[in-house]
């Protein structure tokens, strides 16, 4: 009984520890909430010639357990509002779908990488986190570039929709890889 107890009460304290928290400066992607310009609510940069401007991350970390609790992953896709902008009569909705084809992208790279992470028993050449992490990161960072080339930085409105369409495709592809819910932050 002993033995017991004191294994429901590390079991209790690796729940704990590892609750994920949603903070409240982010918006975690979701494909039930779509951006929309109030979110943008960092201040307008005048003396930059864009219109808007996001900023969007894949944050993840791992913490490894203990023999028993193995190793636990966590892996967002972020739009940080607090330094997200745009300027006062340029939202427009080519632009802010401009946006969250960004957030996607984002949002795709994620998944892969939760993918990668959960097929990594099977590799038989296993590749560090830190590795598949910085990973999807270029591979992210690879894929905006492309895409702001091919918008024009989102004032080519048939590359916005080709591209939209393209990246819904893949995520749906990946489907079974998205974001865990997380809990709201204080």
């Amino acid at each position: 009984m002993k033995k017991i107890s004191i294994f429901l009460f590390f079991v209790l304290i690796n729940l704990l520890s590892f609750s994920q928290v949603v903070s409240n400066d982010t918006i975690h992607w979701s494909s039930g909430k779509p951006l929309t310009w109030n979110d943008f609510k960092g201040d307008a940069i005048d003396s930059v010639a864009l219109p808007a401007d996001a900023v969007i991350a894949i944050l993840a970390s791992e913490k490894k357990g203990s023999r028993f609790a193995g190793t636990t992953t966590y892996v967002v896709t972020v739009f940080d509002w607090r330094n997200s902008w745009v300027k006062p009569k340029a939202d427009s909705e080519m632009l802010l779908k401009y946006f969250q084809v960004l957030f996607d992208v984002g949002e795709l790279y994620s998944r892969k990488l939760r993918k990668s992470i959960k097929e990594a028993n099977l590799d038989p050449y296993p590749v560090s986190f830190n590795e598949k992490y910085m990973g999807a990161k270029i591979g992210m960072n690879d894929r905006v570039k492309q895409f702001k080339k091919e918008s024009k930085n989102g004032t080519y409105e048939i590359a916005i929709t080709r591209w939209y369409d393209n990246v819904k495709a893949e995520l749906t592809e990946l489907d079974g890889f998205k974001q865990a819910p997380v809990k709201a932050g204080k």
